[in-house]
């Protein structure tokens, strides 16, 4: 009996130092049969980026726009000359115009097509000139009939080429002027009244023309010379009378010259076809497009069809020598004529003051602030809060910080089974399964939400298990019995007798 109870003494002891081992060791385990707690919790720093679009369901989000980084040269002024445009306000002064040793002054606003008029000379086409030059220009008219040493006067008033536009999140957005050639992007967003911290870039849309007619200068319309007219055939049957004598003998003739013409295409012969500047080289080497593949009188263009670059019948117009050209796209003849850049300005050292971000506001530049993403997104699934949830203004919310909002995982969650659903285009959502265990522990990088996004937190069939083996367990954990006798009264001795009234 004695030793009995020692060995029994002696496994209690076993079983309390093991287990106190054990709780020692494990202070790093995640959890205890509960696959909902999430965490890293490692000595070891580690670093993740966050993505800003999940490359399995979206498009690049910049497709369209090519953002330009700040060059050296958008640090430095241009101090050039003040060319006119459509809508500047000139003060034009004539002297002894109309009455000896009086100026006639007029202000004169520039039309759309670059003209001014003024009072005798006539009318002026000054678009793309400086002040000086239309000087320049009415004292020449000036000179040639009215008056012989004129002196002219020409002021700027307004300047309308002279401004920039800004918009987006800014106070007082709207036109302003640019009142000195180093005049910086600070001052700008200054004038406008600020901005709101939250933001994060300035976009500079600054556009380039690539031609006199994109940059609003055009040469003046000159009346076309007069075509010869041609004489009809009586008209001709008289100058051939006139030159023969009328009613003399004729006079002597010679063979007619052969006139040779320019040879024609052969009818096997079909014209080069017309492709699309983004046509692949390897698919059509010059000048061997076969009679199969002809161009047709309605004209042809190559076009993707099927997984290969096909013949098809494009839009056509006629052109000025009456062959059927291909109609170009409007984006194409606009490129030709007009470029731009978008330059992207970080908020944040831009308001701290470094100068490398501050750079130089051009005429025509439009500054816009985009807005801070609003909306919401939903969660839903097996987490403790789920419902809507608003984007934050300052700040942006991550797929681990909304989890930490809705109040974390719920005890049936599994965090390997996280689907986002998200808005990719028109009428179009997507869906992706996500490791949010792999995103808390660092080894997969989290991802920023967008407006409309939906979280789903899965489970699978072990979950409900495990969570009844871990219920069971509890921290002062008890044995108990069920005892069944029968409704039996007897179990603990007999049962109390009433002794009065025997």
């Amino acid at each position: 009996m004695r030793g009995g109870g020692f060995g029994l003494s002696g496994c209690r002891a076993l079983l309390a130092a093991a287990g106190l081992v054990v709780l020692g060791g494990c202070s790093n385990w995640d959890s205890y049969l509960d696959p909902s707690v999430v965490g890293r919790w490692e000595h070891t720093a580690t670093k993740v980026p966050i993505l800003e679009r999940i490359a399995t369901i979206e498009d690049e989000p910049d497709q369209y726009v090519e953002y330009s980084e700040i060059r050296p040269s958008d640090l430095i002024p241009e101090a050039e000359p003040y060319r006119l445009g459509g809508g500047d306000t000139l003060v034009i002064t004539v002297y002894d115009l109309i009455i000896p040793g009086q100026p006639l002054t007029e202000q004169r606003t520039i039309d759309q097509n670059g003209y001014i008029d003024y009072p005798v000379l006539g009318r002026f086409y000054v678009s793309g000139l400086t002040e000086d030059e239309v000087r320049a220009l009415i004292e020449q008219r000036t000179a040639e009939g009215f008056v012989q040493d004129p002196l002219v006067s020409v002021s700027l008033q307004s300047r309308r080429q002279q401004a920039f536009h800004l918009s987006g999140n800014v106070r007082s957005p709207g036109p302003y002027a640019i009142p000195a050639s180093d005049y910086r992007l600070l001052e700008a967003l200054i004038a406008a009244g600020g901005i709101g911290e939250s933001a994060r870039y300035v976009h500079v849309i600054r556009q380039v023309p690539l031609t006199r007619e994109a940059g609003g200068v055009r040469e003046p319309e000159r009346p076309k010379p007069d075509e010869p007219k041609t004489p009809s055939g009586e008209e001709l049957l008289d100058i051939i009378d006139d030159l023969s004598g009328r009613g003399a003998e004729p006079l002597p003739t010679r063979p007619a010259e052969r006139l040779e013409l320019p040879s024609q295409p052969e009818a096997d012969e079909q014209p080069e076809a017309l492709i699309d500047i983004d046509e692949p080289v390897s698919a059509i080497e010059r000048g061997s497009v076969s009679s199969e593949q002809g161009v047709s009188g309605g004209g042809t263009r190559w076009v993707f069809l099927n997984g290969q670059w096909v013949l098809g019948a494009g839009p056509t117009r006629p052109s000025q020598s009456g062959a059927i050209v291909e109609e170009e796209d409007y984006l194409t003849v606009a490129g030709r004529l007009m470029t731009q850049r978008v330059i992207r300005v970080p908020v944040k050292p831009l308001m701290a003051g470094d100068a490398r971000y501050n750079i130089v506001v051009r005429p025509g530049d439009i500054i816009r602030v985009p807005l801070p993403e609003a909306g919401n997104i939903y969660i839903d699934g097996q987490i403790n809060r789920p419902g809507s949830y608003q984007l934050p203004a300052a700040g942006r919310l991550t797929l681990t910080r909304a989890v930490t909002a809705a109040g974390g995982l719920g005890g049936l969650a599994i965090p390997e089974r996280v689907d986002l659903t998200r808005i990719v285009g028109e009428g179009m959502q997507a869906t992706v399964m996500l490791d949010y265990r792999a995103i808390s522990e660092g080894t997969q990088p989290d991802i920023y939400l967008k407006p409309d996004d939906r979280i789903n937190i899965g489970t699978n069939f072990w979950a409900f298990p495990l969570a009844v083996l871990r219920n069971g367990f509890r921290v002062s954990y008890g044995f108990g019995f069920l005892l069944d006798r029968n409704f039996g009264n007897d179990v603990f001795g007999p049962p109390p007798v009433n002794r009065i009234g025997n």
